[in-house]
């Protein structure tokens, strides 16, 4: 392996103990405890708080926002196919086919293509939007632009396997991307599924989730 993949397997390394201490954290602090008498399912709750509850219709307000909604839904399945993308690139098959010369493999790079304009899209929307300055912060900015060079890079790595600048450009935006990982707003990688359990919990045994239909 070069140089330059040897420093992302370090990266990654030091991105899954930091993201693990903080589960262990999440871990340590318990299940939310309620001494209220339940009158709903906590199970269903919680089923609903990571299913249907995602959905821009029974969200607050997300529906009045669709577009922006699709675009982050894009954004998120680029990064997990990146991610996806970037495990196999430590693999030599891969690589192998990569550089067969095939034009099935160039597929794999829409994903990582779309993510990236989503990325940019995303951030400048955050830029120019009154609204959305207000609430960011430099963590916002930081982490949008990481990732989607990251895709970039990923799209490019894809595109062009044998081009050496490609590839260290590749792993040095997946280093950046994992170094900062675990420091920033991007680790709610781990604390996403905890709160949405908290929330299941929380409202499954207050019988307000799963939404019931009017009778």
């Amino acid at each position: 392996m070069s140089i330059m993949q040897w420093l992302a397997i370090a990266a990654t390394v030091y991105c899954f103990v930091s993201l693990f201490i903080h589960f262990v954290k999440i871990v340590r602090l318990g299940a939310p405890k309620d001494k209220s008498e339940p009158s709903g399912s906590v199970k269903e709750g919680v089923i609903y708080s990571n299913t249907r509850a995602m959905m821009p219709t029974e969200k607050e307000s997300a529906y009045l926002h669709l577009p922006s909604y699709a675009v982050g839904i894009l954004f998120h399945i680029g990064i997990f196919c990146c991610l996806l993308f970037f495990v196999l690139s430590f693999f030599p098959f891969f690589n192998r086919w990569l550089s067969s010369g095939g034009m099935w493999h160039y597929l794999l790079a829409i994903p990582a293509a779309i993510g990236a304009v989503c990325g940019i899209l995303l951030f400048f929307r955050r830029l120019v939007s009154k609204d959305l300055k207000v609430l960011s912060m430099p963590d916002d900015f930081i982490s949008t632009c990481l990732v989607a060079f990251f895709q970039l890079m990923t799209t490019l790595y894809l595109l062009f396997p044998a081009a050496k600048a490609v590839t260290t450009l590749y792993y040095i935006s997946s280093i950046l991307l994992l170094l900062y990982m675990p420091l920033g707003k991007l680790r709610h990688v781990v604390y996403f599924f905890a709160a949405r359990y908290h929330l299941g919990f929380f409202y499954g045994w207050r019988n307000v989730w799963p939404k019931r239909e009017k009778e």
